[in-house]
């Protein structure tokens, strides 16, 4: 069987990174290993989804660092799965996180769509029950 373990995010800082994603949308830093040359191999992963981790990575190449913040160039990058859009919604907002829009319904489920600390666009989906 194959799987989809990881996924990268490119980034600018290691620990800004952490920090957004642990403070303001509650995600578990699952690794954190130093490696040779001030590299680090980290992993942070959603409450509750053990089996997935974005591995941050610190964009090193111009075209890495050109990619931060666009790694689905202008369109969504991530899609995040919730139980309670609204809730989260309100959490998130008051945890700075900026928002491009509020919940909406859509046929597939509710979306409001938000952006990481580099500009990255994520769905916060809840879909139809």
């Amino acid at each position: 069987m194959n799987t989809i373990k990881n996924a990268t995010l490119l980034v600018f800082n290691y620990d800004d990174a952490i920090a957004f994603y642990t403070k303001k949308l509650n995600f578990i830093l699952t690794e954190d290993v130093p490696l040779d040359n001030g590299k680090r191999w980290i992993t942070i992963q959603a409450k509750d989804q053990p089996n997935f981790a974005l591995v941050v990575t610190l964009a090193n190449t111009d075209l890495q660092k050109a990619t931060v913040g666009k790694q689905a160039g202008d369109g969504v990058a991530f899609f995040m799965q919730t139980n309670d859009s609204n809730s989260d919604y309100v959490t998130f907002s008051k945890n700075g996180v900026q928002f491009l829009q509020k919940p909406t319904k859509q046929p597939y489920g509710t979306v409001a769509i938000f952006k990481d600390l580099y500009g990255n666009k994520w769905d916060l989906i809840e879909p139809v029950k």
